[in-house]
């Protein structure tokens, strides 16, 4: 009675482990949607200030991973800066750098785009490059220097314009494109209000944990793809095009972070809740093609 208790033991251990390798070699197969683009990550406005680390060895690395997976090739702008009063040294983004790549990927940034860094984004979308940026609640101003995302991708200071208007001011950034980060905190998880689209599709729920929202300017060209449940919150996640290129932004920065980093930091692991790690795959596939 032992031995065959024994050998139905050892049974299902061999069938569990084979039907293990039989659905990670269907992964594998399946997996490979990009077909080795190049997809630069933005390290040069102190990502990892602070609490932050939001690049492809840190917070971002399993993003970065499953990039690499899937057949894209992932590289770096930047180098590593510590410390919550850090000054990043790292040589500018120009038209010239990001042009070479399919994506640009911009990890919520402590320090400012210089205009000349504004301008070559904007360059590059128009002439037919893909953005994804990334922010995260207002005042989460990680290196103290009176900046956070929000004001960064708005190109000015909070309480300087006023954010839900169609007027487009002489220092707006993102503005330019069509849409602004909302200078709020937000938090709902799960978030379910969910629009069709092909970056939503197999996505049930994502979330936002102390995050933002944008105010859509240009509604011809850009739609809200996943909303807060408050109606006066507005938009989570934007999908867009300008000129020949294409851009989403999303409103958070914690459903990419894996949790990695720097001993000390204090980081959320939200990659893996709900439908986060698909829906940023499903945001590289559709700015790619």
């Amino acid at each position: 009675m032992k031995k065959t208790i024994y050998l139905l033991f050892v049974l299902i251990i061999v069938l569990f482990l084979f039907s293990g390798c039989i659905i990670e070699d269907r992964i594998n197969r399946l997996d490979k949607i990009f077909n080795n683009e190049a997809i630069l990550f933005d390290n040069a406005h102190s990502q990892t200030a602070g609490n932050a680390d939001w690049t492809i060895r840190g917070g971002f690395s399993d993003f970065a991973d499953d990039l690499k997976n899937r057949g894209a090739n992932v590289y770096e702008w930047g180098n590593d800066e510590y410390g919550s009063n850090q000054r990043d040294d790292d040589t500018s983004i120009t038209y010239e750098v990001i042009s070479k790549y399919k994506v640009y990927v911009i990890p919520e940034p402590n320090i400012p785009f210089t205009k000349d860094e504004q301008n070559a984004v904007i360059k590059y979308i128009e002439n037919g490059g893909r953005v994804f940026f990334i922010a995260d609640h207002i005042g989460a101003d990680r290196n103290n220097d009176g900046w956070d995302a929000v004001e960064i991708f708005n190109g000015f200071l909070k309480g300087k314009h006023i954010i839900e208007t169609k007027k487009i001011y002489a220092d707006d950034f993102v503005g330019r494109l069509g849409f602004r980060f909302k200078e709020k905190q937000y938090s709902e998880s799960p978030m379910i209000k969910i629009k069709e689209h092909e970056i939503t599709k197999g996505i049930k729920e994502t979330g936002a944990w102390a995050g933002t929202s944008e105010y859509i300017i240009d509604n011809e060209n850009i739609s809200g793809i996943i909303y807060y449940s408050e109606e006066t919150w507005g938009a989570y996640v934007i999908a867009g095009k300008y000129g020949s290129g294409k851009f989403v932004a999303i409103g958070d920065s914690s459903p990419i972070d894996d949790g990695t980093g720097t001993l000390g930091d204090k980081l959320y692991d939200g990659y893996y809740y709900g439908d986060n790690r698909e829906l940023m795959i499903n945001i590289i596939k559709w700015l790619v093609e």
